[in-house]
């Protein structure tokens, strides 16, 4: 194993070889010696990002406001439809009550014609022997 092997090596594993550095350092001295030894992480700009979460943490906000009153909304729908439901029964009923109505003024009227098919025959039978005695 040469040289440039070893080389090869520690820039594949030197990372998790300093995380394991570091980490036997504190359990063993308390210290971090080794922080000094690596360089700073570099400065992230996040002001993008919380640009975006600002975003959507606003466009969350109107979506939730949207439910809401769609909510309303379909609350309001629910009570309306239940109240057209009653009127359509209560409707029911009183054409049910109107057709039993029909249906008896229907017997009444038939029964009076009856009666009066009954009745001028009988006055046409009088009439007929009146006539035939005079």
């Amino acid at each position: 194993m040469g040289i440039t092997d070893i080389v090869e090596l520690f820039r594949k594993h030197g990372p998790n070889l300093l995380r394991l550095l570091r980490m036997l350092e504190n359990g063993v001295t308390g210290t971090n010696f080794s922080a000094n030894l690596l360089p700073a992480p570099p400065a992230v700009d996040v002001s993008g990002l919380r640009e975006d979460l600002t975003g959507v943490s606003r466009a969350h906000a109107s979506i939730l406001r949207q439910m809401q009153d769609q909510t309303l909304q379909i609350a309001g729908v629910e009570e309306e439809v239940k109240r057209l439901r009653m009127a359509l029964e209560h409707s029911e009923r009183r054409v049910e009550a109107v057709e039993r109505e029909l249906e008896s003024i229907s017997l009444w009227v038939k029964a009076l014609g009856i009666a009066t098919v009954v009745l001028l025959v009988a006055l046409m039978v009088l009439v007929f022997i009146l006539h035939t005695r005079a």
